[in-house]
């Protein structure tokens, strides 16, 4: 739409306090660029279970021609946190597992049913290199919010952007795939 992202969400949260300032504690925690063409930089909020995520990826096309991610920066606000060790490891572990998914290699069809296939041929496992991740955990004294599954509403719009600003190349199906692009 030719805005600076970050701006651009702020004005469509309408006036949801609690996501506004995950986003700001995101865009902070990784010395937000703005996003623009040039950056490798991407961003993607969300309101899931109870609780808000904001998440910056830094990523781009490594040398071997596949997806790179260097860095991801969450941050979390869940309400009121028993153990903010657990809400850092689901938020990590999301993550992660998202991460995989976005890249893994696509399922073949043949007349419609997937060809069965063995875990090494999916491109999950060796393949995943694990970018650096920091989460922060927003505290406050509303009821708390559920965190498992939250990071996978953010991860794939998060990495699509940052590739689009590195690229120029908007990915829109998952798993990506950079020779359909």
């Amino acid at each position: 739409l030719g805005r600076e992202p970050f701006a651009m969400r702020m004005a469509m949260l309408g006036g949801s306090a609690r996501l506004a300032r995950t986003l700001v504690a995101a865009t902070n925690a990784a010395g937000w660029d703005g996003g623009g063409a040039g950056s490798r930089m991407g961003l993607a909020c969300a309101s899931a279970f109870g609780s808000h995520i904001a998440l910056v990826a830094v990523a781009g096309i490594g040398a071997d021609q596949r997806i790179a991610v260097e860095k991801l920066f969450a941050a979390v606000d869940c309400g009121r946190v028993v153990n903010p060790g657990l809400v850092r490891q689901q938020v990590e572990g999301g993550l992660l597992h998202a991460l995989s998914l976005a890249t893994a290699k696509a399922p073949d069809f043949v007349a419609g049913m997937a060809v069965a296939r063995g875990f090494r041929s999916t491109g999950i496992g060796n393949s995943l290199t694990v970018p650096q991740i920091a989460v922060e955990i927003l505290h406050g004294n509303v009821e708390p919010g559920g965190v498992s599954g939250l990071a996978h509403a953010v991860l794939a719009p998060a990495l699509a952007n940052a590739l689009a600003a590195a690229t120029g190349r908007r990915l829109r199906n998952l798993p990506f795939d950079l020779m359909a692009a």
